[in-house]
């Protein structure tokens, strides 16, 4: 069975400031119990933990909607540099993509004159070839039909001027009139005409006929660049050329320029061109032509650079980097390209109009080239512009908006 509560020793229930009975009538122990309260009221100020310190802002930069100012002596001076708007000069581009190509102008296409078949090829793609020398044989028909045109035409011219040297003596001695010898002399020049047409469906070729083959030969001293003949091909002078042989003591390389780069090179001006199969050397050109017609899927354009090739070191077809000097016609002035901020949609820059004092400016600019942008609008040239450490400025601006 449980104890009985003794009031005498008070119960445990009984809050803590309820005197026990013997003691209620005793002035002494509420003055012990009252020293007790204050106590425990002076300890729970003392563990109270202190209060933050008062917000105290850093006067080193002060910002503003789209303006800061740095303190003189401010630790962050240390992380910025200043540069001037300079004027633009002559400068080397990026360096873009290529290929060398042949010269055109020094290149010839080689057909037939007539329908056949191809009994021979004498060449294979990369031989070098001399002028005269014979490339392919063709046998036709037509070999005789040309080489019979060619007699008749020569018959003809020959009878002609036979004739005209008979009325000649005949008119001399009266017994013709005057205008019968004019009539022969221009019988002659269409026999000469005649016989120009015949000769000309070889000579145009370089063809010599041979029995019943055509042989067809090389229009000039070159390199086979293109071959699209084999043995038993049927040919006619309405196919496509059968070869090309070019000179490759000068060659193109056409290299593909973005159309905003573009705008800035010229016909005339210098390229350098570099090639992975040529390591280390580096080829000066010029630049013969920007097409005005560009791709409308890589947004490109091609440009013609024009290069010397006595080497022969360049080959058709090979992959090139090329590099173009350029004044831009755009732009006169310039920064480092560093010094342009951009929010995705605007380019900007910050200016400094007083000594600490920076103003941000919306610019245009140009595309960057080693390092360094043209600026279309938006600067003057001789202004101060961040270079370095623009982003630090651009932050704390956004921070105190």
């Amino acid at each position: 069975m449980a104890n009985p509560v003794d009031p005498s020793h008070g119960d445990a229930s009984r809050p803590a400031t309820t005197p026990p009975s013997h003691a209620r009538g005793n002035p002494a122990w509420w003055l012990l119990a009252a020293l007790g309260g204050a106590a425990v009221v002076a300890s729970s100020f003392m563990l109270k933990p202190p209060s933050p310190p008062a917000d105290v802002k850093s006067t080193d930069m002060t910002a503003g909607k789209d303006s800061i100012s740095v303190r003189e002596g401010a630790p962050q001076w240390k992380f910025l540099k200043l540069t001037k708007v300079g004027e633009v000069g002559s400068h080397w581009t990026d360096t873009v993509p290529g290929r060398v190509s042949i010269d055109e102008s020094l290149s010839s296409r080689v057909g037939v004159p007539v329908d056949g078949r191809v009994t021979r090829v004498m060449v294979e793609l990369g031989d070098t070839v001399r002028e005269g020398q014979p490339l392919l044989a063709v046998a036709s028909p037509a070999v005789d039909e040309l080489r019979s045109s060619r007699e008749q035409a020569q018959v003809e011219l020959d009878a002609a001027r036979t004739a005209l040297s008979r009325i000649e003596a005949t008119v001399a001695s009266r017994a013709l009139p005057a205008k019968e010898a004019e009539i022969a002399r221009q019988r002659v020049r269409t026999a000469e005409l005649g016989l120009q047409l015949a000769e000309s469906k070889l000579a145009t070729v370089r063809a010599t006929p041979s029995g019943r083959e055509l042989l067809i030969t090389a229009p000039r001293n070159g390199v086979v660049v293109e071959k699209t003949v084999v043995v038993n091909q049927q040919v006619s002078p309405d196919v496509p050329p059968l070869l090309t042989v070019a000179d490759l003591s000068t060659v193109w390389v056409i290299a593909d320029v973005f159309e905003s780069e573009a705008i800035d090179i010229s016909p005339g001006g210098d390229a350098e061109v570099t090639s992975p199969s040529l390591p280390g050397a580096s080829l000066s050109g010029k630049v013969l032509m920007v097409s005005a017609i560009g791709d409308p899927e890589r947004h490109t354009l091609p440009v013609r650079v024009k290069l010397a090739n006595v080497d022969r070191r360049l080959r058709p077809n090979v992959y090139a980097r090329v590099r173009f000097s350029v004044q831009h016609t755009t732009a006169s002035l310039e920064i480092p390209a560093s010094a342009i901020v951009s929010d995705g949609e605007r380019q900007y820059v910050y200016v400094q109009d007083a000594p600490g004092h920076f103003v941000r400016r919306e610019v245009v600019a140009g595309s960057a080239h080693e390092g360094r942008m043209p600026v279309i609008r938006g600067l003057s040239a001789g202004e101060t512009v961040v270079e370095e450490g623009a982003i630090l400025l651009d932050n704390q601006i956004d921070i105190s908006q």
